[in-house]
């Protein structure tokens, strides 16, 4: 019998904008279905800075987040 080994991988997201930003536009997706949302963590060089994590089962799930298109995100 074979069996494939699933492991958990956890990802962590920041999104930094100038502006503050609501509840809806600091949401987290995995595969199209909301994990997380970001929450404040403080402000790094003017711009807020938002965070979430995220467990992912398999290594090829797409992250997504509904942050405005002029702020950034970082995925690591």
């Amino acid at each position: 019998m074979c069996c494939k080994d699933n492991t958990t991988i956890y990802k962590t997201v920041k999104i930094f904008a100038p502006f503050r930003l609501q509840a809806e536009q600091r949401r987290v997706l995995v595969n199209h279905i909301c994990q997380n949302i970001a929450r404040p963590t403080g402000r790094q060089k003017g711009d807020f800075v938002y965070t979430a994590s995220v467990a992912l089962v398999r290594e090829e799930s797409a992250i997504y987040t509904t942050a405005p298109v002029w702020a950034s995100v970082e995925i690591s």
